[in-house]
């Protein structure tokens, strides 16, 4: 069985992130769970964050999905340090080419950030940057597209 359109998008995110974003080399993770260790450095995770689904006729719904890449930084200033990964993995996310995995994506936008300093051992900061993915589905089957 193959896997939702939802979670092939996600995984997309992943490899569009992943080797690309000089500083966090292999750690770009898919929906983890486990806090980020001290000794981990600076670390990537995307994740699904919610979908909106209308319906767009009998056979076909209408999906804004959003996507969520958590960048966590340590080291001062920390909003300075994250924003340079802001800014190398936006354009990765938005250029991607989602077609060459065979989804057939009508949008891609940065609809949402948010910004959160952390104390004590945690992470001292974490940039949670939020894309939305318009895209139509089967009513009938979530892992296929009309």
């Amino acid at each position: 069985m193959s896997a939702s359109i939802f979670e092939r998008v996600a995984e997309e995110v992943k490899v569009a992130l992943l080797n690309h974003v000089a500083g966090v080399d292999d750690r770009v993770f898919r929906a983890r769970e486990d806090a980020i260790g001290i000794d981990e450095g600076d670390t990537l995770n995307v994740f699904t964050d919610g979908n909106q689904q209308r319906t767009f006729s009998d056979t076909v719904d209408d999906n804004e999905l959003t996507i969520a890449v958590a960048i966590y930084v340590r080291g001062d200033v920390w909003e300075t340090k994250v924003d340079v990964y802001a800014v190398l993995l936006h354009p990765l996310v938005m250029r991607h080419s989602y077609s060459a995995a065979g989804l057939k994506i009508a949008r891609v936008r940065l609809t949402d950030q948010d910004w959160v300093a952390e104390g004590g051992d945690a992470t001292p900061g974490k940039r949670v940057m939020r894309y939305a993915f318009r895209f139509l589905t089967l009513a009938d089957d979530i892992t296929a597209q009309p």
